[in-house]
C-alpha cells in the first residue's frame, strides 16, 4: 500500500513539474549560505590545519540554523502549493512563496528548534561510546517521527512552534507505520534511480570524463524529485490524517487502509 501512495506523490509531481523549482531553489540558497562561512573557516584556519575550536563550532551551528530556515522556508512553500493541488486549485509558485512568507516568523523559529536538537545530537554522537550513540539514536528516531507532520502544520495551521510540533505528535499514533515504511520505500527506490548515475560517475571517474557532467546533472535531478516527492507525500498524508478526505490523485481505500494500520 506505501508503495501505492509513493507511486502517486511521483505521479502528481510528474503532472505538476514545476514544484521541483522548490527544492532547486533550495539547494542553491544552502549552498550560496555556505560560501561566506568556508571563507570564515579558512579564513581561521592556522599554519597546522583547522582547530575546531568554540569559535569553529559557532560558525558551523550558525551555518546550519541558515542552511535549516532555507531548506524549511522552501519545503513550507511546496507543501502550500500541493495543499492548494489538493483542493482542485492550479497553484503558482508565487502561491507558494507568499504562504511561506506568511509564516516565516514560525518558520525562522522552527528552524532554530531543529537546527539546535540536530546539532546536540551530532554533538552527543561524537562525544559517546556505542551505547550513548544507541541511545542518542533512539531519541533522534522519536524526534524525527514526532515532528514529521510539522511542515504541513505550520503551512495549514495558524500555530506557533511548540503547538506545531504538539499537533504534529498528536497525529503520530495515526501515521507511524507510513512514516516508517514510507522511509524504507523512498530509500529504496533511491537506490534503484542512484544506479544510472553511478554508471555515469565510474565511466566518468575512469578516463571517459564526457560523463561526468550527465553525472551530476542525473543526481541533482534525481535529489530534487525525491525531496517534492517526500514532501508532497507528508502532506497527502497529513491532509487525510486530519480531515479523512483523500486528496486528489489519491486513493481514499488505501489510505484508510494504511492509517488504520
Amino acid at each position: 500500500m506505501t508503495w501505492n501512495l509513493v507511486s502517486q506523490s511521483f505521479r502528481l509531481l510528474r503532472h505538476d513539474k514545476k514544484l521541483l523549482v522548490f527544492p532547486i531553489l533550495s539547494a542553491m540558497g544552502a549552498a550560496a549560505l555556505a560560501l561566506p562561512f568556508l571563507l570564515a573557516l579558512f579564513g581561521m584556519r592556522p599554519a597546522g590545519g583547522l582547530h575546531w575550536g568554540s569559535n569553529t563550532w559557532l560558525l558551523v551551528f550558525l551555518w546550519y540554523c541558515g542552511a535549516s530556515f532555507i531548506t524549511i522556508f522552501f519545503n513550507c512553500a511546496l507543501a502550500a502549493c500541493v495543499q492548494l493541488r489538493f483542493a482542485g486549485q492550479d497553484p503558482t509558485l508565487g502561491d507558494g512563496l507568499r504562504r511561506a512568507a506568511s509564516r516565516v516568523q514560525s518558520i525562522l523559529l522552527w528552524s532554530l528548534v531543529s537546527a539546535t536538537v540536530g546539532h546536540i545530537i551530532r554533538l552527543v554522537e561524537a562525544r559517546t561510546g556505542w551505547t550513548g550513540r544507541l541511545i542518542i539514536g533512539f531519541f533522534g528516531l522519536g524526534w524525527g517521527m514526532a515532528t514529521y507532520l510539522v511542515v504541513p502544520v505550520l503551512v495549514m495551521e495558524e500555530a506557533g512552534v511548540i503547538d506545531s510540533v504538539r499537533r504534529s505528535a498528536s497525529l503520530l499514533r495515526q501515521t507511524w507505520g507510513e512514516q516508517i515504511i514510507s522511509g524504507l520505500a523512498f530509500g529504496w527506490l533511491g537506490l534503484l534511480f542512484a544506479v544510472p548515475g553511478i554508471v555515469l560517475g565510474v565511466l566518468g571517474a575512469n578516463g571517459y570524463p564526457i560523463f561526468i557532467a550527465p553525472a551530476v546533472l542525473w543526481f541533482a535531478t534525481m535529489l530534487a524529485a525525491f525531496t517534492a516527492a517526500s514532501e508532497i507525500f507528508t502532506v497527502a498524508l497529513y491532509r487525510y490524517a486530519t480531515t479523512g478526505q483523500p486528496p486528489s490523485g489519491y486513493d481514499a481505500a488505501t489510505l484508510g487502509a494504511a492509517l488504520r494500520r
